[in-house]
């Protein structure tokens, strides 16, 4: 019996499978923002399950992770891919803010829990015109509906 034949009822070969799918079958449902987008597998990855096991292996794979992007607008490839928890790649999402402040960039969310700042109230901030670092540091300032500014007692 081949080595790969032991592995396909792994987690890992599932992650094989389903990166497969969202680029390449168009009734998967991810493929809107996969395959139709342009992402693709590399040649290597994409017909050789044993070439894919080895990168993950080598790459840090364990059972929990799953598979990232590092440039969401490119495919999936050893140059572009890492390994992730759950809660590193809903940072990495498309439609998350990522907000840069004092040389260091991190999602709006982030943020707002090491400034102890809600992240509602940051945005709000940043979306009626002020700078980060007064979104950032102006905790005696709120925004209400009317875009306007208020103090805060």
């Amino acid at each position: 019996m081949p080595w790969t034949h032991r592995l396909v009822n792994t987690p890992m070969y599932t992650v094989w499978c389903s990166m497969k799918e969202r680029c390449y079958n168009k009734h998967n449902k991810s493929y809107k923002n996969y395959g139709a987008r342009g992402i693709t597998v590399c040649d290597d990855w994409l017909h050789s399950y044993p070439t894919f096991y080895e990168w993950a292996i080598k790459s840090g794979y364990e059972k929990g992770l799953s598979i990232e992007r590092i440039d969401n607008d490119k495919g999936y490839s050893p140059d572009n891919c890492k390994w992730a928890d759950k809660t590193e790649q809903s940072r990495n999402r498309r439609n998350v803010i990522q907000v840069t402040y004092k040389g260091e960039t991190k999602c709006l969310a982030e943020w707002a829990r090491e400034l102890g700042i809600s992240r509602g109230t940051i945005k709000s901030r940043i979306d009626v015109g002020m700078s980060i670092e007064e979104a950032f540091t102006k905790k005696d300032w709120r925004v209400n509906n009317g875009g306007r500014k208020k103090k805060t007692h």
